[in-house]
């Protein structure tokens, strides 16, 4: 018992630090470090990184990517699971090709292994998504991100057959070989997420606000919890301290695996929404919560005093709070916008796992509190919940992360947003019909145990066939979300972030002097509008957007009435509402990233009934407001726009 609160008062003082300084910074020492961080992405191991692309958002895709390989593997595994407890020898033709299907453990363990390698490694790849529109649009380092997610799989693939390798090279004993790889799994996977923290914290330390979003909290809990679980069971099997491994376990899993979930919907749900977090109590509730409960999910038996099987019982019970309080916070924000939700199939998928969180958080509930103090009764149906969750609330936040964070990682539309909605609904029902028809065959095997009758005929395995059929929705819905995550990768259409070129100026007059391209493309003149050097065109009248003189462009006044206009009307709005334009800026960043694109922009001119701008013209508005040119605003920015306006100073002044 002094193992377990030994290591979680070093976790939560580590912590505590940690997070104080990533809010206040470090002062002085900031760019110090920075510069040693990069140093050590970017350099370590010496040339590995330069291999691979530097690109902005590769390093977000290739997490992503290789998630999608594991995931695609796990479902067939799963299905093949299922399948075999109808019929052990559905697959005995394979023996030729060396396959073995000896009592299901070694299948059970590839299930296991694949799924969680795979449901982190995109999950991961999600949040890196968010942590990089919270920064400067980018990871600090894309290329140490894509090394890092090749090294995790790398170890995956090495744990697997690293027992069959060293059985056949050394003579070494069960536990030799368990603690062997442990190593690999453990320990080396820690060390790379280390690298991803550094990542995430060097790129959440360029953002140009006070404000850490909770996408990027839940982010960098979920890593530190991946971090310390893996060296507590690895120290701990060192040690041969049982209670310090089974608190590694369920930090590394569970904790790490439902904080990346609620650091993927927090990102995704208001984005999509175009509505901001429905209630900023709630998502601290549930991000402090989190990590002080036991989740209800991959519980094993404590082996502990009656003490601290008592606590951990009370920790289960408090532990359906953080879930039921994010999930419907995330839910809340998408009824704003439920429309525009539903349109979206990533956010659709991300809002019915968040209908799904609760339900399968209160069943683990039930089965793993039998698992927890040793019972042993409800170990089948606590694996089939387990397994249910991954699946069909996992499952969904794959489908956000493909059809939301992949094209906005990739500058690029999704595919096939139809075939993105038909996976959502296969998982969804593939996951939630297999495990109610699963958890039938436990119930029934369990009472069928229970009666004592020898006589008594085991029919659970028509329950067996009926969840195998069920899943086979849902893994043809995890294959369609991979090929269209193919077909977006290398055939998804380009969103244009550029200026555009296209202009309503037929004719411009230019007087003598030195200009630039872009300086005209700001001042709105096209690719077809005819330039006319020395001479102004003569205006017939009246107001007009046909032919422009370069008089009314002059750098010395503002370059577009319109979007003064529209600031004049904010200035008025805020006004009105006695609103501070912290608290504007705060209602209108969607997403928490400090900074507001113009899409969010354009949304709250509208739902404040300002203007109903077209894209053209949100262009203009952005390029007007952004004084630094990132393609953002920041508050500084919005602050110094209506300043500007209020006291009639012009851009210059």
């Amino acid at each position: 018992m002094y193992a377990i609160f030994t290591a979680l008062i070093f976790f939560f003082v580590v912590i505590g630090f940690a997070t104080y300084y990533v809010q206040r910074g470090i002062g002085t020492m900031a760019e110090p470090m920075r510069q040693f961080g990069l140093f050590l992405l970017n350099k370590a191991p010496a040339g590995v990184v330069d291999l691979f692309n530097d690109d902005k958002g590769s390093g977000s895709k290739t997490w992503m990517n290789l998630g999608m390989i594991w995931l695609t593997f796990a479902a067939i595994g799963t299905f093949l699971a299922l399948w075999h407890d109808y019929d052990g020898s559905a697959l005995d033709s394979l023996a030729s090709i060396g396959w073995e299907y000896d009592d299901g453990s070694s299948l059970n363990t590839f299930v296991d292994l694949t799924l969680i390698t795979g449901l982190t490694s995109i999950l991961i790849g999600g949040g890196l998504v968010g942590a990089a529109r919270a920064g400067a649009g980018r990871l600090a380092s894309e290329a140490n991100a894509s090394l890092t997610a090749l090294l995790f799989s790398v170890l995956t693939i090495s744990s697997m057959l690293l027992p069959t390798i060293l059985g056949l090279i050394l003579d070494l004993s069960a536990a030799n070989e368990a603690f062997i790889q442990d190593l690999f799994m453990h320990a080396l996977r820690s060390f790379i997420i280390i690298a991803v923290m550094i990542n995430v914290l060097l790129t959440v330390g360029q953002r140009k606000s006070e404000i850490v979003s909770a996408s990027n909290w839940f982010l960098f809990m979920a890593l530190a919890s991946f971090i310390f679980g893996s060296q507590f069971r690895f120290f701990g099997e060192l040690a041969s301290s049982t209670q310090t491994v089974w608190l590694g376990e369920r930090m590394s899993q569970s904790w790490t695996l439902i904080a990346l979930i609620f650091a993927v919907a927090y990102h995704v749900v208001p984005r999509a929404a175009s509505r901001p977090i429905w209630s900023d109590s709630m998502t601290k509730a549930s991000l402090l919560l989190l990590f002080l409960t036991l989740p209800p999910f991959m519980l094993s038996t404590a082996d502990a005093g009656t003490l601290l099987e008592n606590i951990g019982a009370i920790l289960m019970t408090l532990a359906l709070l953080p879930i039921l309080a994010g999930s419907v916070n995330i839910l809340l924000t998408s009824f704003g916008n439920a429309s525009g939700v539903v349109s979206r199939p990533g956010a659709l998928a991300a809002t019915l796992a968040m209908v799904f969180f609760p339900l399968y958080a209160l069943g683990g509930y039930f089965t793993s509190l039998d698992v927890f103090i040793g019972l042993g009764a409800l170990n089948d149906m606590a694996e089939t919940v387990d397994i249910g969750f991954m699946w069909t609330v996992g499952g969904l936040m794959a489908v956000a992360c493909v059809a939301e964070s992949y094209p906005l990682a990739g500058n690029r539309q999704l595919a096939s947003p139809s075939s993105a909605s038909l996976s959502t609904m296969l998982i969804a029902f593939g996951g939630v019909t297999s495990t109610v028809a699963k958890l039938m065959g436990d119930f029934t095997e369990k009472a069928l145990l229970d009666s004592g009758s020898e006589d008594v005929v085991m029919t659970d395995g028509g329950f067996s066939l009926t969840a195998a059929v069920l899943f086979y929705f849902g893994s043809i819905g995890i294959i369609l979300l991979f090929l269209n995550l193919i077909r977006t990768s290398i055939g998804g259409m380009k969103i244009d972030t550029s200026t555009t070129t296209s202009s309503d100026i037929s004719r411009y007059s230019m007087q003598p002097g030195e200009s630039s391209i872009r300086k005209l493309l700001q001042r709105g003149v096209g690719v077809d509008t005819i330039l006319v050097v020395g001479e102004d065109v003569e205006d017939e009248g009246g107001m007009t957007i046909i032919d422009v003189s370069s008089t009314l462009h002059n750098d010395e006044i503002d370059e577009f009435p319109v979007e003064k206009n529209e600031l004049e009307l904010l200035s008025d709005y805020l006004e009105k509402k006695e609103m501070s334009i912290y608290e504007f800026f705060r209602s209108i960043d969607l997403d928490d990233s400090g900074l507001i694109d113009g899409y969010e922009l354009q949304q709250a001119l509208r739902s404040a009934e300002i203007a109903d701008l077209p894209p053209w013209d949100v262009t203009k508005l952005m390029e007007f407001v952004d004084l630094d040119g990132d393609g953002r605003v920041n508050l500084p920015e919005l602050d110094i726009a209506i300043a500007r306006v209020r006291s009639g100073l012009s851009e210059e002044e």
